[in-house]
């Protein structure tokens, strides 16, 4: 930070971008005491918004509050836990994962909304309370489309993966300042 309270980039270029917060217009050296409400959704709980959701609350902790809902609540595929303990996470300590027609009649309301389902899905799903952002990471579930488990298995480390580095994407995208609806 220099005298002015901006934050300072690469020499003498002053990086001053102006977030645009449910709570007001924050700059952005005052950023690390602002956080983004963020909801992840997809059909159901099969796991890909636990997943999105786990990779968003470790890798985007320092921007983004994060929760995650489904369509239809039920168990989480089994499969799951197992890939992600793989990669360091124990979705063991996840928190539950609501419904969408649940978190609309509660009155939720988010800054922004990632989808992680099929494009017909994501057309379904309605937009939140003070939304700024949407986003659809879409990924198929692979119990949708392989037949053996060991297929399975292969195919949820690479949904994983893939919705790892759709993640990494995004925080990228917003500490680059490269996404204009949350100017």
């Amino acid at each position: 930070m220099n005298n002015a309270g901006t934050k300072e980039i690469k020499g003498n270029a002053v990086f001053r971008i102006l977030v645009s917060l449910k709570s007001g217009i924050v700059p952005i050296a005052d950023r690390e005491s602002a956080m983004f409400d963020v909801l992840v959704i997809s059909e159901c709980t099969f796991g890909k918004n636990l997943i999105a959701s786990a990779y968003l609350k470790d890798l985007g902790s320092d921007y983004f509050k994060v929760e995650c809902a489904g369509f239809d609540t039920g168990p989480l595929y089994p499969m799951v836990p197992i890939v992600m303990k793989l990669d360091g996470y124990d979705l063991g300590r996840c928190d539950d994962s609501r419904s969408v027609p649940e978190l609309l009649e509660m009155g939720q309301t988010c800054d922004i909304m990632i989808t992680v389902c099929s494009k017909r899905l994501d057309a379904k799903c309605p937009d939140f309370p003070g939304q700024l952002l949407r986003l659809n990471w879409r990924h198929s579930d692979p119990d949708k489309i392989a037949e053996s488990r060991i297929d399975r298995i292969q195919q949820l480390r690479t949904m994983r993966d893939n919705i790892k580095a759709d993640v990494i994407n995004f925080i990228h995208d917003y500490e680059k300042g490269a996404l204009p609806a949350l100017k």
